[in-house]
């Protein structure tokens, strides 16, 4: 994934509240990243920032590999929709987007933060308009 990071909840063991866990993941990722970039700005350092993307649904997990290399890997259309997301985030002027459903279902499970609704947006290489929601 090159300097990307793919977290996956309630892949390998159910959770009840996975997608509210990934959005509480993604506010505490934003949160640190905030701090870390304040403090290099105050040392007058670069302060690179980071972008999310989140999406919900079926996916397929597993180990892939050979002895001489193993990986553990996540597939499937929600993982192409988060990684989707991630680059539109530039085209909204954001930094971490969700699905409208993700958001829903996170809601449904115990997430309370509120958020900017956006919807029916183009995203680039998704063949219907999206519903988003802006998480930072």
């Amino acid at each position: 994934m090159g300097d990307g990071i793919l977290a996956s909840f309630g892949a390998v063991a159910p959770d009840p509240a996975y997608a509210a866990r990934a959005l509480r993941a993604v506010d505490d990722i934003l949160q640190a990243v905030d701090a870390w970039r304040a403090q290099r700005i105050a040392a007058g350092l670069s302060a690179s920032d980071v972008g999310g993307g989140l999406a919900t649904g079926p996916v397929v997990f597993g180990i892939i590999g050979d002895g001489q290399r193993l990986e553990y890997t996540v597939i499937g259309d929600a993982v192409n929709l988060a990684a989707k997301l991630e680059k539109h985030n530039k085209v909204e002027r954001t930094r971490a987007l969700a699905t409208a459903t993700a958001y829903d279902l996170a809601r449904s499970q115990g997430y309370d933060a509120q958020r900017e609704r956006r919807e029916g947006r183009a995203v680039a290489g998704v063949s219907s308009s999206t519903d988003l929601v802006v998480l930072g």
